[in-house]
């Protein structure tokens, strides 16, 4: 292979469907990336591009997806998980092996081969907008132990895993697809408490996503991702990695230029250049730069060996027919379904019974309720919901809030703080229910009658809380994180 191709599968644009155009993803596969990493679709379109793609390349395509809470969290049709703090609440880390395994069979059957996970930040600041749920714990050591167990359930079925985000992403405030987040912590802290999951779990990995974030002890100048302070001297040469190091996607706001960035990233030490908005500058780019002798043959050569690597773990050469039956199972419904009650979580018990006349109320509600679900199942229940606030026993206010990218932000805001405090001087009973972020909660304990928290919203979640109100379901979870009460 020449070095024209060798330099194009650095690179790993994006396809998002609906969006992008499969002749253009079709000249990239002539061009010659490395992979895809995949956004959205639908069973059949997911399982018709990888088989297009890879029927045009001269080399083995990898594709990729954040599918860190199941298939169904981007692709319609396959199976919805929940999140890794829910799955931590149960205690049980058969449970994130069990996702895992869901995860993999759904995802190779599409013809998909890297799940960008476990997330193995650690969830201490309880207002980073980023990651939240997506980290199983506050707790290093239950962190560890359940992204060891998630890896274990990856690797049953050959799909590649990527441990996200170094060197740890949980104590920041902003948002990285947004602004470039600044770590203030020294090498000692860090070594102590957001490096730890990263040493412990470097053996298990396959490959390592760094962050884009600037720790200030570590590299005052550059971010995490095009720190070769960091990438190099910390992780590869300190913590001996020698496996594959990837960007988080390049196109984030976190970084500006991001076809200078990709090209420093791989100066850096990175091996694959995720999501640039413009793959063609990019490839340009890293060409000029090798063609001036500042890209050399041996770095190139090193990151493509990383590469096959991974290409030798998932043996592409053997992408056979799959069993599109086992995606969206009923028996992986049912699995949610049980664990329901293992990972919601008593943040205050209420008495039972509940009065049946209850007012409810969702923070920033919408005018199609997120919970209705939950409202239908109380209906089914036997409660009346009551538009009036006045002619009600009890007021359940419900926060769906939940990291999601560009928004930047997380829990409650001022306007729903404001909401939420007028409700609870009614003097009514409150039942306050998160179907997301358990910092909800933070100052709020003692003025609510009762808490819960589902860690998820989706549908089986929604209905085992209406019925942990009626006293009909136990919930044995516990927060897997501190709330300030």
């Amino acid at each position: 292979m020449d070095i024209s191709r060798k330099i194009a599968r650095l690179i790993y644009p994006q396809f998002r469907f609906g969006e992008s155009d499969i002749n253009d993803a079709l000249k990239l596969v002539k061009l010659g990336v490395g992979g895809f990493c995949l956004y959205g679709g639908s069973v059949d379109e997911v399982l018709e591009l990888t088989r297009t793609l890879r029927s045009y390349s001269d080399h083995p395509l990898l594709f990729a997806a954040d599918y860190e809470n199941g298939v169904g969290q981007w692709v319609s049709g396959a199976t919805k998980l929940v999140s890794n703090m829910a799955i931590a609440a149960s205690g049980d880390v058969e449970l994130a092996r069990r996702k895992a395994e869901i995860t993999a069979i759904e995802s190779d059957a599409l013809g998909v081969d890297w799940v960008f996970a476990p997330v193995a930040d650690i969830a201490n600041n309880h207002i980073n907008p980023i990651v939240n749920l997506r980290a199983f714990s506050d707790d290093i050591d239950t962190v560890i132990k359940f992204s060891k167990s998630y890896i274990s359930g990856l690797n049953s079925f050959n799909i590649l895993n990527s441990v996200k985000h170094f060197p740890g992403h949980g104590d920041t405030s902003v948002d990285s697809h947004m602004m470039l987040p600044e770590i203030e912590k020294d090498e000692n802290e860090l070594e102590n408490f957001e490096l730890m999951p990263f040493k412990a779990l470097s053996e298990l990995s396959d490959s390592f996503m760094i962050a884009h974030l600037k720790i200030l002890s570590l590299d005052k100048t550059n971010p995490a991702s095009l720190s070769k302070r960091i990438i190099t001297d910390i992780l590869r040469n300190r913590m001996k990695y020698n496996k594959t190091v990837i960007t988080d996607a390049l196109m984030m706001k976190a970084i500006s230029n991001e076809t200078e960035s990709g090209v420093r990233a791989f100066l850096a030490g990175a091996d694959i250049l995720l999501y640039p908005t413009d793959p063609y500058k990019l490839y340009y780019a890293l060409m000029e730069n090798y063609s001036r002798g500042i890209i050399t043959d041996a770095m190139v050569d090193l990151s493509i060996k990383r590469q096959d690597q991974l290409v030798r773990k998932r043996n592409l050469s053997m992408h056979n027919t799959k069993d599109l039956s086992v995606i969206g199972s009923s028996d992986y419904k049912k699995f949610v379904e049980e664990i329901s009650s293992l990972c919601i979580s008593w943040v205050k018990k209420i008495p039972t019974p509940v009065d049946k006349k209850i007012f409810y109320f969702e923070t920033l509600g919408e005018e199609k309720p997120k919970g209705e679900f939950f409202i239908d199942e109380l209906k089914n229940l036997g409660f009346e919901i009551k538009n009036d606030i006045s002619d009600c026993d009890v007021i359940i206010i419900s926060s769906f809030s939940k990291p999601k990218a560009f928004s930047g932000a997380i829990n409650l805001g001022s306007k729903e703080k404001e909401e939420v405090d007028k409700i609870i001087k009614t003097g009514k009973k409150i039942i306050f229910i998160s179907f997301g972020s358990p910092f909800v909660f933070d100052g709020y304990v003692k003025n609510i009658d009762g808490g819960i928290c589902c860690f998820s919203d989706i549908k089986e979640f929604q209905i085992t809380a209406a019925r942990a109100i009626k006293g009909i379901t136990d919930i044995s979870g516990k927060l897997p994180v501190r709330i300030n009460e």
